[in-house]
């Protein structure tokens, strides 16, 4: 299994990079991923408020393009946590993991089984928290937080494809 990154090593601190090549590992088995940042115009970056520091980054592997990785922050009850969303090329997620949790409380939401619920949702549709996203006992502000954060990166990613 084959697996490498072209990215600043220093972007990430070494845990989260670590998440990250584990989640990309997994995800494209015998590929060398390369993840292209992709530049974001001020007005794009800040248009949905549920996500702060927003980056983008185009997913390739020997020139075929595979999708897409979205890394954001959004605020739970006091702090605020990190995540990244992997799109495919059709821009359907693929998976959300959460690579920072900072607060005592709303852990629940790194739950791989709760997280899977956004797996195929694609351009905002059917991300309603308590119709299409369960809700999760212990994050009662997290859930809403990190379903709204998906739900724009996902409406964000479609804007900047039709761009």
């Amino acid at each position: 299994m084959i697996c490498g990154f072209v990215v600043n090593a220093s972007q990430f601190p070494k845990s989260v990079q670590k998440k990250i090549d584990k989640t990309l590992i997994k995800l494209y088995p015998n590929k060398v991923i390369e993840l292209s940042d992709m530049e974001l115009s001020e007005e794009l970056a800040t248009r949905y408020a549920s996500i702060k520091k927003v980056k983008v980054s185009a997913l390739r592997s020997g020139g075929e393009e595979l999708g897409f990785a979205c890394f954001a922050s959004s605020k739970g009850k006091k702090d605020y946590f990190d995540y990244m969303v992997i799109f495919d090329k059709q821009l359907l997620i693929k998976k959300v993991v959460v690579l920072v949790y900072r607060s005592t409380y709303g852990g629940e939401i790194m739950s791989r089984s709760w997280l899977k619920q956004f797996i195929g949702k694609t351009r905002g549709e059917s991300m309603e928290m308590n119709k299409d996203i369960d809700g999760i006992s212990g994050a009662t502000l997290s859930a809403p937080s990190i379903t709204q954060g998906v739900k724009d990166l996902s409406l964000l990613i479609a804007e900047i494809q039709t761009n």
